[in-house]
């Protein structure tokens, strides 16, 4: 496009087409508005990383994330009660209230609520060699307080339909306890001999996030 200017001169304008629809689309796009978020993060002073290997290397520590900022309990129905972030003024707590008190009954409030999922809708499954040897671990005894926490975080994942009793006995792992550092025992299970019957991905993540 050529247009004079105010000295006389004629003065000339490139345009790449492809950039100026580009930049009329932005223009029209509409603008989302800027959402205020609570965000979480690793307890201060824990010295754990976030990457994926050394949080799960460290068994015996309790690790969470937790709220950034200080929280306030806020009553629902029911008996109920979440935390809301201090940050929120007193417009928007008004605003997330009811929201919140009306839905009170969609929140799971404990692990029994928490429905299954169909396999018509999704499944997973091990990929294991073809040359793989089916492993039964030997049973480890475990001392009587031990046994007592397992089967009680057996009998948890039971009544919740977690898990349910597996009447074969190819594969077969110990569980392990390993406490926490509120006094609580947390129940993991030896998976060495499955994990090394399956092949590993041949690009990885370099980290759990």
């Amino acid at each position: 496009m050529k247009f004079p200017s105010p000295s006389g001169d004629i003065l000339t304008v490139h345009c790449d087409q492809h950039l100026a629809r580009e930049c009329y689309m932005a223009s029209i796009r509409q603008q989302l508005p800027i959402q205020q978020t609570n965000h979480i993060e690793r307890p201060p002073g824990s010295g754990i990383p976030l990457s994926g290997e050394d949080l799960y290397s460290k068994v015996g520590r309790d690790v969470r994330l937790e709220p950034v900022e200080e929280t306030t309990p806020m009553e629902l129905l029911n008996g109920h009660s979440i935390n809301l972030g201090t940050g929120f003024n007193f417009d928007e707590r008004a605003i997330i209230t009811p929201v919140l008190v009306d839905n009170t009954d969609h929140f799971a409030w404990s692990a029994a609520k928490l429905p299954g999922v169909d396999p018509l809708v999704a499944s997973h499954k091990l990929s294991i060699y073809k040359e793989a040897r089916y492993i039964s671990q030997k049973k480890c005894k475990l001392d009587e307080e031990r046994r007592l926490a397992a089967k009680d975080e057996a009998d948890k994942l039971l009544s919740t339909r977690f898990i349910e009793e597996a009447h074969y006995n190819t594969w077969l792992s110990n569980v392990v306890l390993v406490k926490k550092a509120n006094g609580k025992w947390r129940m993991c299970v030896d998976y060495t001999d499955l994990n090394k019957a399956c092949p590993r991905d041949a690009y990885p993540l370099p980290n759990i996030d």
